[in-house]
């Protein structure tokens, strides 16, 4: 029972470190450009921050084990860390595009028509394709409360996926024989 409540404290710790990472990170793309939020190489920055966390809270959540590190405990430790700092950063997304600078927002919704459009258009749509999606994107809050919520939902998702990948990674086997 101890290793679990060790489980649970070193990934409550890493985080709240890891949203505090995202969240300083959103904070200083917002100050310096804007425009990089909409760039796809901000998301596998994201994503690197993200697993690397994770991954840390097992090393660290297995260092302090004395029996074998099993699956549930690597996972725990994965899983709790980032649903932490996943909810944190989804708060301080919700705050900063909402309350702080809705203007940010509107902003970045519109750089990322344009980027669309100039996409669908390479890829050969037709302008009928384009309009359509401009019309959905335009009447969609990407910011909303709702829309964060599913946002974080499906990263969960994803980050338990990869969760399970690394948990089998760090798991011990154990010493009796079955």
């Amino acid at each position: 029972m101890e290793s679990t409540n060790n489980v649970k404290s070193i990934a409550s710790s890493i985080g709240l470190i890891l949203g505090i990472s995202l969240s300083l990170f959103i904070v200083l793309i917002y100050a310096f450009n804007l425009e990089l939020l909409t760039q796809w190489y901000i998301s596998i920055i994201e994503f690197l921050i993200i697993v690397s966390l994770g991954a840390y809270a097992c090393v660290k959540a297995k260092a302090t084990f004395t029996e074998p590190f099993t699956f549930k405990s690597a996972f725990s430790a994965f899983f709790i860390s980032i649903a932490i700092g996943s909810i944190i950063y989804t708060v301080v997304n919700y705050i900063l595009f909402n309350f702080v600078d809705p203007e940010a927002a509107n902003y970045i919704v519109e750089v990322s028509i344009d980027k669309m459009k100039e996409t669908m258009a390479s890829f050969g749509g037709t302008q009928e394709q384009i309009n359509l999606m401009v019309t959905e994107m335009e009447s969609e809050n990407q910011f909303s409360l709702a829309n964060q919520a599913i946002g974080l939902a499906f990263k969960l998702v994803f980050y338990s996926v990869i969760g399970l990948l690394v948990a089998l990674i760090f798991k011990e086997k154990s010493n009796q024989a079955a």
